[in-house]
């Protein structure tokens, strides 16, 4: 039987000489190899291997951010960041409890950060500059350090000016395995991501005016934002790649597979798997509870959730998963291949689907945390003004020059919290919290009768509204924001603080903090 799950490992002495730590423009490294001042020396950091196992037994991950001329297909490519010189970033597999240390080094010229999306972390460990740590300036490195305790699909990204950052490809998949996860025969990460030729060349792109003025004047000028974002996104890409150059999923028949869809774009995109059967296992990476087979049913996934999907290789052939921007087919549109050996010169077969997918009635259900444990109660009303320019929680919006200005809510450690999410504009908002996985409880009244659903990004469409519940059983300051990045940079960002939390940190007044 054959594996094509994908190990980057190369086994060599890691020097750590200090952990954890941010560095400042004054840290240096003498030419014996000793450091001054806090900064951690990084071996191998130009190569092309990644990961390691340093003498104390951690895996060490080397990531490199600089940039890269990126080719998506023969006809587009673009000047892009990235990190180890490759889009989305290179796999990182690491295996449940293992210590992980990710050292950063940041090659570019602007300053940056890394968030490990979805991964229950120390708040230190964040990566959210001015909120949990100084933001890495050019030529700088910072280690971040964590356990591998939460298992499931989860994705790397820049948290520095991330509508520009993020856009031009610093990200990547990160998957912590279990002893479960050696059944599949395929086990694939798909990153989607959605692009705007138009948008080359511009540096500032959470700045949407400025994306107008990029464009030609008259009717242009008087779209709104989100009927900006539809004119100006026109390709799909798949771990990097647009159409005809995606990689094919290739499978025999009777093979277990497993595809990880991670969604690192900005839409709101539907996956149609044809004439198959298949179930939905995980949410974020969280088990969902006794799946049930589906076929010809489309999944939705925000922008930043992650959904995996098993599927029965039963039925030889060449197919084609279609995968598109539910608000936005004309031009975000693309098919995966999806084919078994000896299908690989057939014409791709797909079908529209007949279903659409029910999250609250999917699996069964089972214990989880109910509404009787809930010690704080708490609103949040996602709203816009300036005609859609600016975004709101609670009519507050977070200045992302000093991360102030944002609506707050204070907790203490051991509240159990419930949160009702209400979206009163005309766009989706894909709402990620850190530090913390939610459980979903209803949506427009009605309540989730299928599995417990866990996540950490859920997008609430227009006119939606969603009851939440968490644990504030992870000390720190936390932010919860919308995952679309225009959104977040033009305000959509709130926090949760715990009550008589210090962090370990001191921000920096003069270092070019930009979190959102």
């Amino acid at each position: 039987m054959k594996n094509n799950k994908k190990y980057i490992l190369f086994f060599s002495t890691v020097l750590l000489v200090a952990a954890c730590s941010n560095e400042s423009v004054d840290e240096e490294i003498n030419e014996t190899g000793d450091v001054t001042g806090e900064a951690i020396a990084i071996e191998n950091s130009d190569s092309d291997t990644s990961t390691s196992e340093n003498e104390e037994g951690k895996t060490t991950v080397h990531l490199t951010a600089s940039e890269e001329e990126w080719s998506l297909n023969e006809d587009l490519s673009f000047d892009a960041w990235v990190y180890n010189n490759t889009l989305p970033g290179e796999e990182i597999r690491v295996q449940e409890g293992e210590e992980v240390e990710i050292k950063l080094k940041n090659d570019l010229p602007v300053p940056t950060a890394l968030h490990l999306h979805g991964i229950p972390l120390d708040h230190e460990m964040d990566g959210v500059p001015g909120i949990s740590q100084n933001v890495v300036m050019p030529g700088d490195s910072f280690t971040y350090e964590f356990t591998a305790d939460a298992p499931g699909t989860y994705w790397y990204h820049s948290h520095q000016d991330g509508a520009t950052q993020v856009e031009k490809g610093l990200y990547g998949p990160l998957v912590i395995e279990t002893e479960d996860d050696q059944k599949y025969d395929i086990d694939e990460v798909l990153v989607l991501d959605d692009y705007s030729s138009m948008m080359e060349g511009m540096e500032d792109r959470g700045n949407m005016e400025g994306m107008m003025d990029h464009e030609s004047h008259g009717a242009v000028e008087e779209m709104t934002h989100d009927e900006m974002m539809a004119h100006m996104y026109d390709t799909m890409l798949i771990n990097g790649k647009a159409s005809p150059e995606i990689e094919r999923v290739e499978v025999q028949e009777g093979d277990a597979v497993k595809l990880r869809f991670v969604n690192a774009g900005l839409f709101t995109q539907v996956i149609q798997i044809p004439d198959h059967n298949f179930k939905v296992t995980h949410y974020d990476g969280q088990k969902v509870n006794e799946p049930e087979t589906l076929s010809n049913t489309s999944v939705t996934l925000g922008a930043a959730e992650r959904v995996d999907i098993e599927i029965e290789a039963n039925n030889p052939g060449a197919y084609g998963v279609e995968i598109f921007a539910d608000t936005n087919k004309d031009n975000l549109h693309t098919v995966l291949p999806f084919v078994y050996e000896d299908y690989t010169e057939e014409e791709l077969a797909t079908r529209e689907a007949e279903a659409e997918f029910d999250i609250l009635s999917y699996g069964k259900l089972a214990e989880s945390l109910n509404l009787d444990e809930v010690t704080k109660e708490f609103d949040m009303v996602l709203d816009s003004e300036d005609g859609g320019e600016i975004f709101t929680i609670n009519n507050k919006k977070m200045d992302t020059e000093t991360a102030e200005g944002h609506e707050v809510y204070e907790v203490e450690e051991g509240d159990v919290v419930k949160m009702t999410i209400a979206n009163e504009t005309e766009v989706d908002h894909p709402m990620h919290l850190h530090g913390h996985f939610f459980q979903v409880i209803s949506r427009n009244g009605e309540k989730v009768s299928g599995s417990p659903i866990i996540m950490e990004t859920l997008n609430v469409r227009e006119g939606e509204e969603y009851e939440i519940i968490l644990e504030a059983d992870n000390p720190g300051n936390w932010l919860f924001h919308c995952h679309e990045f225009h959104h977040a940079s033009n305000g959509m960002a709130s926090e949760i603080k715990y009550e008589g939390f210090e962090p370990s940190f001191t921000p920096d007044p003069n270092a070019p903090n930009k979190p959102e």
